[in-house]
């Protein structure tokens, strides 16, 4: 099916997002599409569906002009390389304004898929569920309350750097699911990083996307 959140339209072959039917490591994808409004094609597929094209046997792939790649931080990035390109930014800058807020945002798209992966290995997967509620989720929201302290309040990402880039869209994302599981509330005890949640919220695209996206499968 074609997503219907199609801001954007440019000359050229619309991208194609092949993946499963859930959020997982997927659903930053879709909102980095939504973020940017560029056009694209959603294909529910299986591994085994896709044979020789998919690059190192997994999910999610994106193709776009006939470049394939995997690894959903790469594939964010790549869509901001081609965002910037087509200057959909509205003064921003998904790339970062300079190769230190890219380096960061890398580092965050990293990070946010790690805390991505403790969530659903010990959570949503885990009939423990003790020790992400107790150790894991108060650790992350500190670490990450500690970036937020450094922001400006004119600034649009989280930490040191000013630009609203990738990997602002993959933490965001994140923390999304963690007030889906846990609700809004969690942020309480961390000011500063519920202000820098609540300024993510608050960008239109991003709350036209979650008003209307589909229920699907965490993982």
């Amino acid at each position: 099916f074609a997503v219907t959140l199609d801001i954007i339209e440019k000359p050229g072959t619309m991208p194609i997002l092949y993946c499963k039917n859930e959020n997982a490591y997927t659903e930053q994808i879709r909102f980095m599409f939504a973020e940017t409004g560029i056009k694209f094609e959603e294909s529910h597929v299986a591994e085994g569906d896709m044979g020789k094209k998919l690059i190192f046997k997994q999910l999610p792939m994106l193709e776009w002009e006939g470049f394939c790649l995997v690894e959903s931080s790469a594939i964010l990035e790549h869509i901001a390389v081609m965002a910037d390109k087509m200057g959909v930014g509205r003064g921003n800058t998904y790339l970062g304004a300079n190769e230190e807020e890219r380096s960061l945002a890398r580092s965050f798209a990293s990070a946010a898929n790690e805390f991505r992966r403790q969530l659903y290995e010990q959570y949503v997967n885990s009939s423990d569920q003790s020790t992400f509620t107790s150790k894991t989720l108060p650790a992350w929201l500190s670490r990450l309350n500690v970036l937020a302290v450094q922001s400006e309040s004119s600034d649009m990402s989280l930490g040191p750097g000013v630009s609203f880039t990738f990997g602002d869209v993959a933490m965001y994302e994140m923390l999304e699911q963690i007030a889906t599981h846990f609700g809004k509330d969690v942020f309480d005890d961390y000011r500063e990083l519920k202000e820098y949640y609540s300024r993510c919220a608050a960008r239109p695209r991003f709350r036209m996307y979650i008003d209307n996206r589909p229920e699907r499968n965490a993982c």
